[in-house]
């Protein structure tokens, strides 16, 4: 039989101080290189959605809290409105959520080395690494979810108020990219509670971390009270539930499940890779002998359940369990080292398939546009989403041009779809107003554009400002676009359109969507 009690021999190297520091090192700056030097993805419509956030900072914003947009408006602040500044902040995410779990292993284990392999695994779980090169709420919001974590981990092994109010105000912090670090705060709190049952916590620590907390609630809870709870029919309409700001699909006419929901879900879950599967096993382990674990259990099991739960009544996206995943990295971290040298076969196969997937991650990446090239399987790659704006937007230029000579009048940009409405808003020389209309359309939801008054097409003074002017539209259907304007041509997609079917229509003389009540 092994030695369990032994101390370990692999990989010496990689418990030196400076191992782990090292490596995230190296990895953050090839991505660094990559963004701003080699990458040729133009920005997603979620990027381009959140840029413009940037450039109308609040309190909190339709669907989300405001740290996405005050990120990328430090970052482009200080390094201009490119690509890469917009992205530089998700690569900063990476690095700091790698580190925060290699530290989280560390404590749990008082080994180096296993904080290095917690280091390696997390830049391994393939949507971890897409989300290193891609600026959406979800790589900041993680990387709070594992400084939240580490920090329970040290005020559990420290006793210490300090550690647990800066757990308070990770959370705090990650709230304010994403709401679902709520799940996390309940299972932290949980394992207190658990904790505080077998070696006391100080009640001065527990109270500073709700208050710590809270302070990340405050802004948001304000600016959804001065916005008639526009955030709150936005998570509802994702659920069906009635009082969303989609038609609902549930609570109506009785309950409608489809079993693919849950299926889809469970599929999704697969997408952590092995430390979906090691992770539990070192959970079961460590439980009794562990208190970090019971942290870092807690920490995964109330996302994971909470959207099982939801997949039994709408169906579910695969960004948003993804917390869950953070906590599996240390605890599956702990069992490898000695796994790998004892030769536990299982083991040693999930970590090197988790090697193996995660530079099939970053490469798969890198090379998308080449496999989408190829004329055997290139129609599966969905490139699409992050690819031809720039040509499409000189082609938009053109198109303007065209229009400003043929009516003598300055023609504006508007789409059925916020995100293309980003993108143009982006790519456009200048950095123009684009409107969005695509709240009109009949069953669809609004999005921050009505909520703007510069921009939303129900102000009475957004609509006098574009009183019979001609736009270039985008996207949706002649038909819908004819209820705003007198004259409506479709001139089919324009050069570098990345969307299959997504027309573009000239149109005269705009009048507005909606009857206006008569001017005084």
């Amino acid at each position: 039989m092994p030695d369990k009690t032994r101390p370990l021999t692999w990989a010496p190297w990689a418990a030196r101080p400076g191992a782990t520091l090292a490596f995230v090192g190296l990895i953050t700056l090839v991505r660094l290189v990559y963004l701003i030097w080699l990458c040729p993805y133009t920005l997603a419509e979620d990027e381009a959605h959140y840029w413009e956030w940037s450039r109308h900072l609040d309190w909190s914003y339709y669907s989300k809290g405001p740290g996405v947009a005050w990120v990328i408006a430090l970052s482009t602040s200080l390094f201009g409105n490119t690509e890469w500044a917009v992205r530089l902040p998700a690569a900063i995410s990476s690095a700091i959520g790698s580190l925060a779990v290699a530290d989280t292993a560390r404590n749990l284990s008082d080994d180096r080395r296993v904080g290095f392999v917690a280091a390696v695994l997390y830049q391994c779980v393939p949507p971890f690494a897409a989300l290193s090169m891609l600026m959406t709420i979800d790589g900041p919001y993680l990387a709070c979810w594992a400084l939240a974590c580490m920090a329970a981990v040290r005020a559990t092994r420290n006793h210490t108020s300090r550690w647990m109010v800066i757990t308070g105000l990770f959370l705090a912090l990650g709230f304010l990219f994403k709401y679902t670090i709520v799940l996390l705060a309940i299972g932290l709190g949980a394992a207190a509670i658990i904790h505080h049952r077998r070696s006391r916590l100080p009640l001065s620590g527990s109270l500073g971390a709700i208050a710590a907390f809270a302070l990340g609630l405050i802004p948001v809870l304000i600016w959804n009270a001065q916005h008639d709870w526009v955030t709150l029919r936005h998570l509802l309409g994702h659920l069906g539930l009635p009082g969303g700001d989609l038609p609902p699909s549930q609570g109506t006419n009785g309950w409608h499940y489809s079993p693919l929901w849950t299926l889809e879900y469970l599929a999704m879950l697969l997408i952590a890779g092995p430390p979906l599967f090691v992770g539990p096993i070192a959970a079961a382990k460590l439980w009794s002998t562990k208190p970090a674990s019971r942290i870092l259990t807690l920490a995964s099991v109330p996302v994971l359940v909470f959207y099982l739960v939801v997949s039994l009544a709408a169906p579910t996206e695969g960004n948003w369990a993804l917390g869950g995943f953070v906590g599996l990295v240390p605890l599956s971290s702990v069992v490898i080292p000695r796994a790998i040298e004892n030769r536990r076969i299982p083991i040693r196969f999930a970590w090197r398939c988790s090697i193996v997937i995660g530079l099939a991650t970053l490469v798969g990446f890198m090379a998308l546009p080449w496999l989408a090239s190829r004329p055997q399987f290139g129609h599966l790659v969905p490139i699409q989403r992050i690819t031809g704006m720039r040509q499409l937007a000189q082609a938009a230029t053109q198109r303007l041009q065209l229009l400003r000579e043929q009516t003598g009048l300055e023609p504006f940009l508007v789409t059925e779809h916020y995100g293309r409405a980003s993108q143009l808003a982006f790519y456009m020389p200048g950095h123009p107003t684009v409107y969005c209309a695509g709240s009109f359309v009949p069953g669809a939801r609004k999005s921050q554009y009505d909520l703007w008054p510069q921009t939303n097409l129900r102000n009475p003074e957004t609509i006098q400002r574009l009183q019979d002017r001609p736009a270039l539209i985008f996207g949706g259907q002649a038909k819908f676009w004819m209820q705003g304007f007198d004259h409506v041509e479709d001139i089919g997609p324009l050069p570098g359109e990345p969307k299959a079917n997504r027309t573009t229509y000239h149109a005269l003389r705009f009048r507005g969507f909606e009857p206006q009540p008569p001017s005084p």
